[in-house]
């Protein structure tokens, strides 16, 4: 329900904007993300969950190269089915719900258009959880010991974006955008989406 109404609120923005022949506006929407986080954990794709994961994106194009965007990104990545047994201090899944916006600039050539873009980052929702160690008991049963760690709430980005048409107004668009937090874990953060959008 919440992912409805946040793409409802994105498509509101969209349609109250002077939309134009010019085509100004475009709205993207993808649903698995990459997630990196620099650390002990590889690069690692959001599983196919219903309702779990999205990126949606608008963009008002400022004349003919500038642009600003909105970005919303909700992703879980869990790390559990690659671990062959589970290690002390190892990671065991994470969960991003992060809002952006950003200013851009934008080259085209051939149909195809790059976007070079920097803004802020909010992390509405940011954690990971973890396994610390596995204690034995007298009986050969072990309990393992757990827990989680909050990143950040407010961080910089950068970021680029590609796009190539498909047909009539629909392109795709493959999205890459770096963070870095200015608190909490895992400062540096690195998500990967591709979506299909629609100009407007």
């Amino acid at each position: 329900m919440k992912n409805l109404l946040l793409c409802l609120a994105f498509l509101t923005t969209a349609f109250l904007s002077q939309a134009q022949k010019q085509f100004n506006n475009e709205l993207s929407l993808g649903y698995f993300t990459g997630g990196e986080f620099f650390d002990t954990s590889a690069f690692s794709i959001s599983p196919f969950t219903k309702g779990k994961n999205i990126s949606l994106n608008y963009t008002r194009l400022l004349g003919k190269n500038l642009s600003v965007g909105l970005n919303y990104i909700q992703c879980g990545f869990d790390y559990l089915p690659r671990l062959k047994k589970l290690e002390n201090n190892t990671i065991m899944w994470r969960v991003q719900k992060t809002f952006s916006a950003d200013l851009g600039y934008r080259i085209s050539k051939w149909s195809i258009s790059a976007t070079a873009k920097a803004g802020i980052r909010y992390n509405m929702v940011g954690y990971k959880v973890e396994h610390y160690a596995s204690l034995p008991h007298s009986n050969g049963w072990r309990e393992g010991i757990g827990g989680s760690k909050e990143y950040g709430k407010i961080g910089a980005k950068l970021g680029a974006a590609i796009q190539h048409p498909i047909i009539w107004r629909f392109f795709g668009e493959l999205d890459c955008e770096y963070a870095r937090m200015f608190s909490g874990g895992d400062r540096n953060q690195l998500l990967l989406s591709y979506r299909i959008g629609f100009r407007f």
